[in-house]
């Protein structure tokens, strides 16, 4: 059960990021200016910061121990980036 658990909120993560992402470029088209780049730049902020720690990230490091997974350290860096770096090395 927590296996399916983990796997729904990676999920969930997953469309999340994904939303963030798309309504980036909706807000510069549907919003005037002074509206769509603080809330665009918190948006990216949010995303790709390595400091902040997203909620969703903590729950799924308790339930990766609790699967006896290692924990990771962003969500982003870890499901994106680094097999990004990994395919590029092939």
């Amino acid at each position: 059960m927590t296996k399916i658990l983990l796997y729904f909120l990676v999920l969930f993560h997953h469309l999340g990021i994904l939303g963030f992402l798309i309504s980036v470029p909706l807000l510069v088209i549907n919003e005037p200016f002074w509206v769509w780049l603080p809330v665009n730049t918190w948006i990216l902020h949010l995303i790709f910061s390595p400091v902040l720690v997203c909620p969703l990230t903590i729950w799924e490091n308790k339930l990766r121990k609790r699967l006896g997974w290692e924990k990771i350290d962003t969500f982003f860096k870890h499901y994106y980036i680094r097999p990004y770096k990994q395919w590029r090395k092939k």
